[in-house]
């Protein structure tokens, strides 16, 4: 039930890009490459829904992943294609499903091909989908210091003068102010 609803929702997302960023003049490259993310997307959840969860293969930890070239804002797409949120409402609606919930809670690969989608299209995910929040690190004890010896007071030529006192003003003398000029009449 969950695989051709999801199927669903991406054909119709791939065509609203193709129809709206045919319309909005955006590069044919980007949206080719909107699409493979969105069908590859599709063929993992597919894959994960038809076969049971296996084991996963982590990366050797020198070796970095392929440059991203498409945005990572939250949100980009809705962005960049007006209209993408009216198209993801069915997806949210599944998401909000009980199959889906038992799926989520299920695997956890669930979480790794759905929460991307979110971010993408810009939707908060359910609770289930939701990271837990990493522990705040605490700031490591205070070690105390080694007393030090106290500082030598400086030589009376090195300290600043004291502070000088207003200057007297002559008597009957007033603060400087510039003549003004007269304007051209």
């Amino acid at each position: 039930m969950l695989r051709p609803r999801f199927d669903a929702f991406i054909e119709a997302l791939c065509a609203h890009i193709a129809g709206e960023g045919a319309k909005r003049r955006i590069a044919g490259p980007l949206i080719i490459l909107i699409w493979q993310r969105l069908r590859r997307l599709a063929a993992r959840f597919a894959r994960l829904v038809t076969t049971p969860p296996r084991a996963r293969i982590t990366r050797p930890a020198g070796r970095p992943g392929a440059p991203h070239p498409l945005p990572r804002a939250f949100g980009w797409l809705a962005r960049l294609i007006p209209g993408t949120a009216s198209v993801a409402a069915p997806f949210r609606a599944l998401l909000d499903t009980p199959d889906m919930a038992a799926l989520i809670a299920a695997t956890p690969e669930a979480g790794r091909i759905l929460r991307p989608l979110c971010h993408t299209l810009g939707i908060r995910p359910p609770a289930p989908l939701r990271r837990p929040r990493r522990p705040r690190l605490e700031p490591p004890p205070e070690t105390p210091s080694p007393e030090l010896p106290p500082r030598p007071e400086p030589p009376a030529h090195h300290l600043a003068p004291p502070p000088n006192p207003a200057w007297p003003r002559a008597p009957g003398a007033t603060r400087f102010n510039p003549p003004r000029r007269k304007k051209p009449a």
